[in-house]
């Protein structure tokens, strides 16, 4: 931070770096990517860009997780389910805190990071049902129902596999808004620490 000139020293302004983070949700130096907002369309995209941002930048730290802070409404489940995947298939894990909330979508995430997954003291992680909006021809919203049950079990069955509890308990217990405090996403399995 700091550099020569005319042999004096300057001590360049440390709040520069904290606008560079906040202007591109990424700090490369402590392998910190942020997901904040919806899960919506091009998020997937950001997300493994900041990835392989971080990736890229720290040649001899190759075998470091890549640290996630998520506080997200959640959004749509092509974006989750594209996110999930590129987690699964780094070579390096992905360790994810929740800071505020993690709903629908983004609580999916939370769960199914590959690294240490936390969530601070006061958060909510929400979870629910899939949901289907297509108008149309019956034809139509009988085909876009049926992929919206087929993306839900999905869910379920990725849920199951990271949590505490069977894809059947989470169909029948996110038929409505599941809200959890940060202690009971801890009971469940969704995370495995709050901090």
């Amino acid at each position: 931070m700091e550099k020569e000139i005319d042999n004096r020293i300057e001590i360049e302004d440390p709040r520069k770096y904290l606008y560079k983070e906040m202007d591109t949700g990424l700090s490369v130096e402590d392998s910190l990517l942020y997901v904040i907002g919806s899960i919506e369309e091009y998020s997937s995209y950001d997300f493994i860009t900041k990835c392989r941002t971080i990736l890229n930048y720290r040649e001899s730290k190759k075998s470091d997780p890549i640290n996630v802070i998520i506080n997200s409404p959640g959004g749509c489940m092509y974006e989750m389910f594209s996110i999930i995947d590129y987690m699964h298939n780094l070579k390096v894990k992905t360790n994810i805190i929740c800071r505020g909330f993690a709903m629908s979508a983004a609580a999916m995430i939370l769960a199914c990071g590959t690294g240490k997954r936390s969530a601070s003291k006061h958060s909510t992680i929400m979870l629910h049902e899939g949901s289907a909006w297509n108008i149309g021809k019956n034809s139509d919203i009988q085909a876009s129902a049926k992929h919206s049950l087929h993306m839900e079990s999905m869910a379920n069955n990725l849920l199951a596999k990271k949590t505490k509890k069977t894809a059947k308990w989470w169909k029948e217990n996110t038929r409505t808004d599941l809200f959890l405090s940060a202690k009971e996403a801890l009971k469940y399995g969704i995370i495995d620490e709050v901090v």
